[in-house]
């Protein structure tokens, strides 16, 4: 892989692992943040949150995290489509995948002869 091609994929990767995505219930009593793959990176909870009923408090919770995960998801698709769309970034020509048999280090395995005795 090139050079140029390394650092056009580092981009494109640090660019959706960057998205995050946060979400807070109506008087920010809850807050969760998330990464693309929906890890909770960043959890508030106000003393106030923990007064109310367990039950009422896990979905606030719930409802937050699947909420920042999917705009975790979003700006990761929105930073994603914007690179591609910068001038210059696809010009440049990919390399040609290398499959295992195209290698020097490929070698051709010998059958494997299994007996059996009773």
């Amino acid at each position: 892989m090139s050079s140029e091609s390394e650092q056009r994929n580092a981009r494109l990767h640090s660019a959706i692992e960057a998205g995050r995505g946060r979400a807070e219930t109506s008087g920010g009593a809850v807050v969760v943040e998330t990464d693309l793959e929906g890890t909770i990176t960043k959890l508030h909870i106000s003393e106030a949150a923990m007064s109310v009923e367990p039950e009422r408090l896990a979905k606030a919770i719930m409802a937050c995290h699947e909420a920042a995960r999917e705009r975790a998801r979003t700006e990761a698709a929105k930073r994603y489509t914007e690179l591609l769309e910068t001038p210059g970034l696809l010009d440049q020509k990919a390399p040609s995948p290398n499959t295992a048999a195209d290698t020097p280090e490929w070698e051709e395995l010998n059958p494997l002869l299994i007996t059996r005795t009773v």
